[in-house]
């Protein structure tokens, strides 16, 4: 398969975002029903530390079931122009898909629980939180969903659906 024209390279990354905002709403679900449903009944939250910990574990999940979703995506809708279709779909490529997920998840962890410790308190319509979860969780994962989008891209596209 030769180099890709403009319009396939557009329309591939049009895919990606849809597949994207998907996985992103999963994650994001997850995410909330962990944070603000599971933790808060089996970790005493009241304690800062354990608030922290339920922090990094419901990131963490949704992350890695949006990264699920998003790979069954990604191979069946998003990348369809690559040199090597079955190498693209192999384990290999899933470890790799599975790598820079990681390394994401990293990016996520560090960038949301820096954001949430140095943002304040916000109060938004008389609302501290968003279906139970505050404010400033959700515009730190909003945030380091951005940065990790454009990684994400990048890292997949380089190392795993060559064109």
């Amino acid at each position: 398969m030769g180099a890709q024209t403009k319009k396939q390279i557009f329309m591939e990354i049009i895919r990606f975002l849809l597949v994207g905002g998907l996985a992103t709403l999963v994650d994001y679900v997850t995410f909330w029903l962990f944070d603000a449903l599971l933790f808060p009944r089996i970790l005493p939250t009241q304690i800062r530390a354990w608030e922290t910990v339920a922090l990094i574990f419901s990131t963490a999940i949704g992350f890695c079931v949006g990264l699920t979703v998003n790979w069954i995506l990604s191979v069946r809708f998003v990348f369809r122009e690559v040199r090597n279709e079955e190498e693209a779909k192999s384990k290999k490529s899933f470890a790799v898909f599975a790598l820079i997920g990681l390394l994401g998840l990293a990016l996520t962890e560090i960038g949301v629980v820096t954001l949430v410790a140095l943002l304040p308190d916000i109060t938004f319509l008389g609302k501290t939180a968003f279906f139970g979860t505050a404010w400033k969780k959700w515009i730190a994962k909003a945030v380091m969903t951005g940065v990790v989008l454009v990684f994400n891209y990048l890292g997949r596209k380089v190392f795993i659906f060559k064109s």
